[in-house]
């Protein structure tokens, strides 16, 4: 469905509805001033509540049409992103691919470079392709996970691992705190992992340059809490009601600088409530956000 233009809206709107409100609400008005029986007053005040009610409805109409509208619009700007996420490395692919293949870059090193940068290429092009996929299992109700009663300490250590590379590049401090008496959670290891992960990857992403990352594992009544805080920018509050939405994206426009497709959160919380979990955030404009998976403590074996 194309996005509405609620442009041609508003005159529809000023000629058809203001207009003939505010005449009607002048008659009610007057009514009510220069009445003297009491079915006037009554009249008048009939008036004036199919005026209000009237104005509310179609306020409330444009609302919906402006939130329909900015949903419609973002398939759009999805496909848009990702196109430009995979045009990128295919880009840098075929230049070096040519580059070589017309032997411009006679001495090895250059070569064995440009291989490097062709296979650091072709993975970063994998790894969307197959983010893609795995929304697509989800969306359809195909992703399977295979539960099993895991200890706490080897996913974290895992997805830590996971973004060594990160770390080490950016010089980023990382911060590990488990709890020692953590009971066991029941889950699909590799899921919980790759939410870890997306959480992770996300901190660094947006923190500045100054980066102190903290992975927290805590227990939390009849629960497990997972939480990755970070020292970034803060989210605001009207964008932490729908960050978890698919295609969402904050709406600062420095956010649209970095690299993303909108779907990571998304796929995080679609992890976790397929394991019982519920996944939240919290966070203040300048001082950092904290991402909390609570997971459903197991019974020990």
């Amino acid at each position: 469905m194309p996005p509405v233009k609620l442009r041609r809206v508003y005159p529809l709107f000023i000629g058809f509805v203001v207009v003939p409100a505010a005449l009607m609400l002048t008659v009610g008005i007057l009514i009510l001033v220069f009445g003297h029986q009491p079915q006037d007053y009554v009249f008048g005040t009939l008036i004036l509540a199919l005026v209000g009610t009237t104005f509310i409805g179609v306020v409330a109409t444009l609302v919906v049409l402006y939130r329909e509208a900015y949903v419609a619009r973002l398939p759009t700007d999805f496909v848009n992103k990702v196109s430009h996420d995979l045009r990128t490395p295919l880009t840098s692919i075929r230049m070096f691919v040519e580059t070589l293949q017309m032997g411009r870059l006679p001495d090895p090193d250059r070569q064995r470079e440009a291989l490097e940068i062709i296979a650091l290429e072709t993975g970063r092009l994998s790894g969307l392709i197959a983010r893609l996929l795995d929304w697509a299992r989800m969306e359809s109700g195909k992703r399977s996970y295979d539960f099993e009663v895991q200890r706490v300490e080897p996913i974290v250590d895992e997805a830590l691992r996971a973004v060594d590379p990160q770390r080490l590049q950016t010089g980023a401090e990382v911060v590990r705190e488990v709890a020692g008496d953590l009971p066991p959670v029941r889950v699909d290891r590799d899921a919980i992992v790759d939410a870890l992960v997306d959480l992770l990857q996300n901190a660094f992403k947006y923190t500045g340059p100054e980066k102190r990352i903290v992975l927290r594992a805590q227990r939390s009544g009849p629960t497990v809490a997972l939480s990755v805080a970070d020292n970034g920018p803060g989210i605001r509050g009207v964008d932490q009601k729908r960050i978890f939405d698919k295609f969402y994206r904050g709406k600062d426009p420095l956010d649209r600088s970095i690299e993303g497709s909108g779907l990571g959160l998304a796929m995080v919380k679609h992890v976790v409530q397929a394991h019982g979990g519920r996944v939240g955030v919290t966070s203040e404009l300048g001082k950092g956000s904290t991402f909390t998976i609570l997971l459903p403590a197991a019974e020990a074996a």
